[in-house]
């Protein structure tokens, strides 16, 4: 009985063994993009905490290695400041990058305050970019307009989200 016994213990610990030498088995991560569908955004800058952006968009892409969203047809995208909206932005194409920032080839703003409407294009290889840290729009290549304002083309343009700090220039800025 002793002898079963002690066999019974030693093929215990055998197979013990066995099972702490195998590869371990590790969870996949899939290395595509997560899509959604029909998808409401809500992003709360951290260096802009008094700031909210809301998007609403057909679809949605998270790349987990970049940490990147891409919002396709943004349709209403909007930035509040206590509550209240400051601008509107609709593009084909927005994406919200690891810092929180959002960069596109083609971003339509309107400022609701100043009743102005703002195209934002890319040029030369360079996106818009709306950089949450500093508050402002980077542009290549805008185009603004408003009811009091007429149009005015600008190259190279920065501005604050405010649009009290503004600098342009280069050889398509044009105003009227």
């Amino acid at each position: 009985m002793l002898r079963l016994a002690l066999l019974a213990f030693a093929v215990l610990v055998a197979l013990l063994v066995l099972l702490a030498v195998l590869p371990s088995r590790e969870g996949v991560v899939p290395g595509g993009a997560v899509e959604l569908q029909d998808v409401e955004v809500t992003l709360y800058p951290r260096s802009d905490p008094d700031a909210v952006w809301h998007f609403a968009t057909p679809t949605a892409e998270y790349m987990p290695s970049t940490q990147e969203a891409t919002l396709h047809a943004v349709e209403d995208g909007r930035r509040t400041v206590a509550g209240e909206t400051d601008f509107t932005l609709h593009s084909e194409r927005v994406t919200i990058d690891r810092s929180e920032n959002l960069r596109g080839d083609e971003i339509r703003a309107h400022l609701v305050e100043d009743d102005l409407d703002l195209l934002m294009q890319a040029r030369a290889g360079r996106q818009v970019l709306i950089d949450q840290r500093a508050g402002r729009f980077e542009v290549p290549r805008a185009t603004m307009w408003g009811p009091d304002m007429g149009e005015s083309v600008f190259e190279d343009m920065r501005i604050s989200f405010d649009f009290t700090d503004f600098e342009s220039g280069g050889p398509g800025t044009v105003g009227y």
